[in-house]
């Protein structure tokens, strides 16, 4: 039990015990939410709600021109040099509210054409993208800030928002949800992310009244590649998802789809400890990393005290499987028990891949990292496809087993025959 021990001791572990505590009021909210999408929409009614959240994604991605990632990285390096700093944040602060409101304009404009490609050719759901049109703006500029702030790693602020950002989120979705049902849920999905632009404003106020518009083509060309690298897991992801979603419905239909997003919500509850660890932790000290020591200390860190944590979690996920589908889902819910554990043993091999991945971003490594995702999105697109035709919804769950223990050693073997990080 040292492992656990030292988890606590230092730095990692003060962050690791508030990020639990964060992570923690978000499964309690998502267990709130998740039950009552269940009762109210079902999941036919999930299914839709899944689509959307994935459409969000890439709209994020493109409209921040993916570089969230970015944004973490050279705050974090530019946070001794004020001087740096104040004119790297002045030109993402310019560039970036321009593309949203573009991407706003072009949401709204073809709205029709994004209800028939999410929702079917007979939705009702059209008027969603007017209201995702209103909040983009607000969510995007919301990305960025949060972004500024976890590169200056203030980590404190960064999990208060997290947690006024999920009580917001539980709020929306339950007025919406209940009044609403499947429209007031889509419009929850769209709405409740945006409404913590004003805790970001605040905490970052001195930085935004330093603000001065500019264009600096240097700090543009860094940023690039992270717009490349989100091009391949963020846009593309997404779309990839869509698109296996609506080969479920297609070939089992709308129920086998709300089943594999009432999985997919599970396993995203539980993969926040990680993510939003990594982003917190991990993401800001591999960027300013040097040499091969502090590369192997940190990866060190992770795998010896954060990952056994997640895998005992997902162990005890796994024996309360019964429970956990009764309390956060309906009767109508039950047979996801017994497709668990092929997410649960997919989960393993993907929190395995995550840090791995990461360094990607924290080192610029443009080309790997697209070719990495490339490789991982298409192997889980002909894996499930395959799996479908084979043995429906189960075979679809083995895919992403197989797809993520070839994707995590396929990132170990770049690891173990890197080029050494040198000073």
């Amino acid at each position: 039990m040292r492992w656990l021990i030292g988890l606590w001791q230092g730095e990692l572990g003060r962050i690791t015990s508030l990020n639990s505590l964060s992570v923690g009021l978000k499964l309690v909210t998502g267990f709130v939410t998740s039950k009552l999408l269940a009762i109210y929409i079902g999941p036919t009614g999930l299914a839709l709600v899944g689509n959307l959240r994935n459409f969000l994604t890439s709209i994020e991605n493109i409209a921040t021109l993916g570089f969230a990632n970015g944004i973490v990285k050279y705050t974090a390096a530019y946070k001794n040099d004020p001087n740096q700093l104040k004119n790297f944040l002045s030109t993402v602060l310019t560039l970036l509210p321009v593309m949203a409101l573009i991407t706003s304009c072009c949401i709204a404009i073809f709205a029709d054409y994004w209800s028939f490609i999410l929702f079917g050719s007979s939705s009702p759901y059209t008027s969603v993208f007017y209201w995702f049109a209103l909040a983009l703006p607000w969510y995007l500029i919301q990305i960025v800030l949060m972004s500024i702030l976890n590169g200056l790693e203030a980590f404190k602020k960064v999990v208060y928002t997290q947690i006024l950002s999920s009580l917001i989120g539980l709020v929306i979705t339950v007025i919406l949800v209940i009044k609403s049902q499947t429209f007031g849920a889509l419009v929850a999905v769209v709405v409740a992310p945006s409404l913590t632009f004003f805790c970001l404003a605040y905490y970052l106020k001195s930085q935004l009244l330093a603000f001065r518009p500019q264009c600096n083509r240097v700090f543009i060309e860094q940023l690039f590649h992270y717009t490349l690298m989100a091009i391949a897991s963020s846009v593309i992801g997404p779309l990839v998802l869509i698109a296996l979603r609506n080969q479920l419905i297609l070939n089992i239909g709308s129920v086998a789809a709300g089943f594999w997003e009432a999985l997919t919500r599970i396993s995203s509850f539980y993969f926040l400890f990680l993510s939003t660890l990594i982003g917190l932790y991990f993401l800001p000290r591999l960027s300013k990393v040097v040499n091969d020591f502090e590369e192997k200390a940190i990866l060190k860190n992770y795998y010896t005290q954060v990952f056994p944590l997640f895998t005992i979690g997902l162990i005890v996920f796994y024996l309360l499987r019964h429970l956990v589908v009764s309390l956060f889902y309906t009767h109508a819910f039950e047979p996801i028990t017994d497709l668990i554990q092929w997410q649960v043993l997919g989960d393993f091999f993907k929190g395995a891949a995550l840090i791995l991945g990461y360094r990607f971003f924290a080192y610029r490594k443009t080309g790997l990292f697209i070719f990495t995702e490339l490789f991982s999105l298409t192997s889980l697109y002909f894996l499930s496809r395959y799996g479908i035709q084979e043995s429906g919804l189960e075979g679809f769950m083995q895919a992403y087993v197989v797809n993520y223990a070839l994707y995590f050693l396929f990132l170990l073997f770049i690891y173990l025959f890197r080029k050494p990080v040198h000073g």
